[in-house]
This record gives C-alpha cells, structure tokens and sequence, in this order.
C-alpha cells in the first residue's frame, strides 16, 4: 500500500489529538482531586458511585435523626432527674406534714415550700430544646403546663401525641412521653399535698401514697428514656460506621490516585512533545523532497 503524504500527516494529527485528549483528562484529574469529572469517564464507576452517594445521604439522615432524637433524650432525663429531686423534697415535706404536732405557722411554712416545689415541676414539665416542649405531645409551640397562681399548676395543655424518629432503614424508635402521662400523677399529689396543709389537717396517709406513686412513675419514665439514649448511641455508632465504609467506597472510585495520575501526566506529556518533535521533523523532510 502506498503511504501518502496526507496519510502520515492525518495519522499524525490523530496521535497527538489522542495524546493532547488524554492529557487534558488526566490533568482534569490532578485539578479536581477526582477521577471521575462526567460521566463518560467510567459509566459503570460512576453509576455505582451515584448509589453510594444516595446511600450516604441517606446515612447522614439517620444520623440527622439520632442526633436529633438524642439532644431530646438528653433533655428529657435531666427534667426527669429534676422532677425526682423535686418529689423527694415534697415526700420529706409530706412526712413532716403528717406530724400532729406541727402549729399553723409550720403547717404553713410547708405550704409555702410546698408550693414552690410545684411551680418547679411544671417549669420541668415545660423543658424545651431548641423552639419545642418535649413533654406536650404534638403541641411543641405549647408549654405542657401553666402555672396558674402560687403553687397552682393548670390541667395538661399538650396532647397525646408521640414523635417517633426513623434510626435506619426499617428501625424507627420512640422519642416522646406525654407530660400527663409522666407529670399529672405528681401533679396532682403536690395539689392534694397543698390541700391538706391549707385544711389546718396533718397530711394524709393518701396523699403521702400519692406522691409516692407520682415519685415512681416519674423515675420508670427516666429508666425508660435512659434505655433510649443507650440504643440512640448504639444506632449512631452503626449509622457512623455505615458511612465511613460507604465513604472509603466512594473515595475509592472518585478520589484521583496523585502519584499514579501525575506519573501519567508526566508520560504522556513526553510522549506527546515526542510525538510533536518526530512529526515536525518527518513532515519538514517530506517537503525539503518535494521541493528538490
């Protein structure tokens, strides 16, 4: 086959488009950091890096939810710790209530604390975090309770609604604890409590229970929130481990190979100033003929 003058120069030109092509990508990559820039680089790498990425959004939801959950877990035991203290207090107060012996004045100065310990449970009871009421339910923009005069407390304004927070795929846990369920029972004891100490009366055997069954509910409430926070942290350290894994995935397929990709670059740039030097010199050869 004959070689033409036009054949060896269209090869030419080929060859150094190839190589001028192939330089470009590869600093495309050393610029980027990434390998994967559009995606002719790789179809399948960067099909199966879309899913990654969808997987790792998807993590990081989780982990959006956990933390979210977690900071109201979080809130939700310290009111808790707080509301036990506060029945503690007015458990003492009742038994020294009970005395017969006790006058007006300490009657009343019982009362007095007495009241203030109830002003304290419903400012427990309305704990928010960020711009919502973690004991009402649904009604976040509602206090659970309102303090209604010195030591009176009005009825729950929550409802009984409860978050529920998605941990992973297909596991959901419970996040919410309505404020009657977990406060009214105390509630009412430390109004009962007031009532006896205003009668003029020694407290009542009744009263005494009832405080002790507010004191109880209060503390299961916060055995079982504790039991969310451990299996919130247990989901985190899942949920974070599940995203570095996807990550190292990711980086694995996008991620540039810098001393691979600058060798390259290195190769193919001498190849192409080669490649450019031999073809100058052919193609001035060919024409220094054609002029003899």
């Amino acid at each position: 086959m004959r070689v033409t003058e036009s054949m060896i120069y269209d090869n030419a030109k080929t060859t150094l488009a190839n190589n001028l092509a192939a330089i470009q990508t590869i600093q495309n990559q050393v610029s980027s950091g990434k390998q994967l820039n559009q995606p002719s680089d790789n179809p399948a790498d960067v099909q199966t890096a879309v899913g990654l990425g969808d997987t790792l959004a998807q993590i990081n939801q989780y982990i959006r939810n956990i933390n979210t959950a977690s900071s109201k877990a979080s809130a939700m035991d310290t009111a808790l710790s707080s509301a036990g203290n506060i029945l503690q207090r007015a458990n003492e107060l009742a038994i020294e209530g009970a005395n017969a012996t006790l006058d007006a004045s300490d009657r009343q100065a019982i009362l007095a604390e007495v009241q203030q310990l109830s002003e304290s449970l419903a400012t427990t009871a309305n704990t928010k975090v960020g711009d919502e009421y973690v004991f009402s339910g649904f009604r976040v923009d509602t206090p659970a309770f309102q303090v209604t005069g010195p030591g009176q407390v009005g009825p729950y304004q929550g409802d009984d609604g409860v978050s529920v927070a998605r941990i992973g795929p297909g596991s959901t846990m419970q996040i919410g604890m309505s404020g009657d369920t977990v406060f009214g029972p105390a509630m009412k004891a430390l109004a009962d409590l007031q009532a006896d100490l205003s009668g003029g009366q020694g407290v009542q055997q009744s009263t005494l229970s009832e405080i002790s069954t507010g004191l109880d509910t209060v503390v299961q409430s916060q055995a079982t929130v504790g039991a969310r926070e451990n299996r919130l942290s247990e989901a985190n350290t899942s949920q974070e481990a599940m995203s570095t894994s996807n990550q190292a995935l990711l980086s694995q397929l996008e991620d540039t190979n810098m001393p691979a990709a600058i060798t390259e670059l290195t190769s193919r740039q001498l190849t192409y100033q080669a490649t450019l030097a031999v073809t100058a010199k052919v193609m001035q050869t060919s024409l220094i003929d054609y002029l003899k």
